[in-house]
């Protein structure tokens, strides 16, 4: 077993090279290699903060956080198999309203669920009064740093709400950290596929920069001194961007670059865009590549969208906010759980279907489709109806009996009329035998 070292052996083991001085201080081992830019195989060097520059890296961040941060987030008490919903509990307003009375709950959500994308690991320190959380206040990944004392997390946060910085130390359970996969940066673990597409980004706006001039070897027919090469190369760069060039008598331009159209530089980025938006698990029409142009395939892109990218990460989400936000006696039973139901919200004949079938399955009463679209409730609305002439459930049983006795007096009443033909055939047959007798 791997004894944990103290401080001062890990800061003698960063002065001997056997360490970094971010993991000497705070014991972490890895993390620390997100921040700083590493260069890849096409010659860019990926972090962070250059990935984020990327188009695509940007829409597919940017969509995934806007999406879950307007999610509505409910608190439900799902004990002795019921659902029952808690609208009071303070940590709802801090998630649904405001943190810290200033920024609205949706740009903090938004801001660590971006964090989480980029770097890896989102961080939201809470506020608490008597145990109770007040403020919810997220921190830029680069702020936080993680610390073992006595075997136990804590976070070392830079507190940036006020002119003077403060520098907090705060226990693992005052400190919500939403985690990506092995609390490692996408866009670092995949450096050699958003590094392509930066590559392929830089060659395109180089081209533009020269005014669509390709690079290439000046030769001169004479021979040509030192200073007479020097001033030569800086007369051809001071045109650069210009239309039209000159070159002196005997000199030639011998292009050496490969054009655009012939590097394929437009389909290389697209490939390299849609695999980003494999990384993000973010189905290329949602952040509009070509790929959805129909209804149809928008349509299931927008599905996929929803149930393999976004439902994970919500309930990633979920499984923090259960640990840190709900008092202990109440783990278990009481659950956070993002309203998925707002994704639909813009597809009208989707969400029609939806309320009709439940409707007359009796799982939805009208008060109930009501309140989901927003509507005060009317009189009669908390009867559940089923398809059957669409009666109440509890009157079911007593409609079924009626049926049944309807049918029954029916049945009867065909027998009664069919005695009475029978008895008036048996009258007249008596009344000719009596006329053929006189």
């Amino acid at each position: 077993m791997e004894v944990k070292k103290n401080i001062f052996q890990r800061i003698g083991e960063a002065l001997t090279g056997k360490r970094d001085i971010y993991t000497a201080w705070t014991g972490a081992e890895g993390w620390w290699q997100s921040l700083v830019p590493r260069e890849t195989p096409s010659g860019v060097e990926v972090s962070p903060e250059v990935a984020y520059q990327i188009g695509v890296v940007y829409a597919c961040v940017n969509k995934i956080a806007s999406t879950i941060a307007m999610l509505p987030i409910e608190l439900v008490d799902e004990s002795d198999r019921r659902f029952r919903f808690i609208p009071n509990d303070p940590s709802l307003r801090l998630l649904n309203v405001t943190g810290d009375n200033e920024l609205p709950s949706f740009y903090v959500r938004q801001a660590q669920i971006a964090m989480m994308l980029l770097f890896g690991k989102g961080y939201a320190w809470i506020e608490r009064v008597d145990g109770v959380p007040v403020g919810l206040h997220y921190a830029m990944s680069t702020d936080v740093l993680e610390k073992q004392i006595d075997g136990q997390r804590f976070y070392r946060i830079v507190d940036r709400r006020f002119d003077e910085v403060v520098y907090k130390t705060l226990p693992a359970s005052d400190v919500v950290v939403l985690r990506y996969l092995f609390s490692q940066s996408p866009v670092v673990v995949n450096r050699d596929a958003v590094g392509l597409l930066k590559a392929a980004q830089d060659f395109a706006a180089k081209f533009f920069q020269n005014g669509g001039v390709m690079s290439g070897i000046l030769s001169s027919d004479n021979p040509l001194t030192p200073e007479q090469i020097k001033t030569f190369i800086d007369t051809w760069e001071q045109q650069q961007g210009k239309q039209t060039r000159m070159l002196p008598f005997g000199t030639k331009f011998n292009r050496i670059s490969v054009e655009p159209d012939k590097a394929q530089s437009v389909e290389a980025r697209k490939f390299n865009a849609q695999e980003v938006c494999r990384l993000f698990n973010v189905p290329p029409a949602m952040i509009g590549l070509e790929g959805g142009s129909s209804y149809g395939d928008y349509e299931n892109q927008a599905r996929h969208f929803a149930t393999h990218c976004i439902a994970p990460v919500c309930a990633a989400i979920e499984s923090e906010y259960n640990i840190k936000l709900v008092f202990r006696s109440n783990q278990g039973r009481w659950k956070f759980r993002h309203n998925l139901d707002e994704l639909m919200r813009g597809d009208m004949t989707a969400r029609a279907n939806f309320y009709d079938k439940m409707l007359q399955a009796g799982v939805l009463n009208r008060d109930e489709v009501r309140q989901i679209e927003r509507y005060n409730p009317i009189e009669g609305g908390q009867i559940h109806t089923v398809q059957v002439n669409q009666i109440a459930l509890s009157m079911f049983e007593q409609y079924s009996e009626k049926v049944a006795t309807a049918t029954e007096k029916t049945e009867n009443t065909s027998e009664e009329v069919e005695n009475d033909a029978d008895s008036e055939e048996d009258t007249d047959e008596t009344a000719e035998n009596t006329e053929n007798d006189d």
